[in-house]
């Protein structure tokens, strides 16, 4: 599998994001640009083992943030009701 950017002519992502504090702002997180992004479902087979390693290296620098992503791997991954491989 690939990720579908790498699999388009002009790169477009999957998923856009839309700023709502921003004026509805939409970013398309095309690569190498300032805003690319990378988005992760909570049912991805994969989500908890990447937020719970995400939530351990933000930890030193913002605890209240890092306890908020660790709350939410623990609705992640083989813990989601809907968990599923990424496609």
């Amino acid at each position: 599998m690939k990720l579908k950017r790498n699999t388009t002519p002009d790169g477009m992502c999957k998923y856009s994001l839309i700023e709502h504090d921003k004026d509805d702002h939409v970013e398309h997180g095309l690569p190498g640009t300032e805003n690319e992004f990378f988005v992760i479902k909570l049912k991805d087979k994969h989500a908890y083992a990447a937020l719970d390693a995400y939530a351990h290296s933000v930890e030193n620098d913002d605890p209240e943030f890092a306890a908020e992503v660790r709350e939410l791997s623990l609705r992640s991954g083989p813990l989601h009701p809907n968990c599923k491989q990424p496609d």
